[in-house]
């Protein structure tokens, strides 16, 4: 059934948050891609990640050859960041639920870099950069849940299925 993630965990990562997904490609490379916005299941067992179909093509290739996907969350002002893996992760549709989710997590990305002295045009850059008109869906199921904030606790598994 998978692990279920802590309410904790849930709120961190729909919290304002840098987010990547990471796979291998075919020649054994890493592959990474921005993501724009994270949904977590009622149940708190599965995630559904948003990115860009163009920029993330690599990703996606990597993903459709049968590649593990890896999805780091990482909060600017404290660093604090949890890194999540699943072996496989599937496609699933975009709606306005998904592009409001892509728009409000740009727009709480954009507001903590502020609080770190990025100017008022970090807003608007971000939402420019990272527009909802070619998302894509990934949805998964983690396997193991990891720690990563810097220090004597990264790579500490906190959770396993």
């Amino acid at each position: 059934m998978g692990l279920q993630l802590t309410v904790e965990q849930t709120a961190f990562l729909q919290g304002p948050a840098s987010m990547n997904v990471g796979a291998v490609g075919r020649d054994g490379w890493p592959c990474v891609c921005r993501a724009q916005g994270v949904m977590v299941t009622r149940d708190r067992r599965a995630l559904t990640v948003l990115l860009s179909a163009m920029r993330g093509r690599a990703v996606l290739d990597a993903l459709d050859a049968g590649s593990a996907i890896t999805l780091v969350v990482s909060r600017p002002a404290t660093h604090a960041t949890l890194q999540l893996k699943a072996a496989a992760a599937t496609r699933t549709k975009v709606g306005t639920a998904q592009r409001a989710c892509s728009e409000r997590c740009v727009a709480a990305f954009a507001g903590e870099l502020q609080t770190l002295g990025y100017g008022a045009g970090v807003e608007p850059a971000l939402a420019a950069l990272l527009p909802t008109h070619d998302l894509v869906a990934l949805r998964f199921v983690p396997d193991i849940v990891f720690d990563q904030t810097p220090g004597p606790d990264a790579g500490r598994v906190l959770a396993r299925a």
